[in-house]
């Protein structure tokens, strides 16, 4: 098992998300940066989450897995299929 960091601010000045890797699925530990359909708002920057979203986590392999700070898991592929605002 492997744990990759990932620099994810925008939501919160030093965001940080975990990617963790060598489990049965891909496994992304994002806290607040996108929710199951929906993101955490730009409280920091906007644009910086965003971008960070749309670069660093939605590039992960559509199977990863996504565990938000609050809500059910979803994944990469659900988020840029069904989430407004990467769809």
């Amino acid at each position: 098992m492997s744990i990759k960091t990932l620099l994810t601010s925008g939501h919160a000045a030093g965001g940080t998300s975990f990617v963790i890797s060598g489990l049965a699925h891909p496994l992304a530990i994002i806290g607040d940066a996108i929710f199951a359909g929906s993101m955490g708002g730009g409280m920091i920057s906007y644009d910086d989450a965003m971008n960070n979203n749309v670069e660093k986590l939605l590039t992960l392999p559509g199977n990863t897995l996504l565990a938000s700070g609050h809500g059910p898991l979803t994944t990469v592929e659900q988020e840029k299929v069904h989430n407004p605002f990467f769809a």
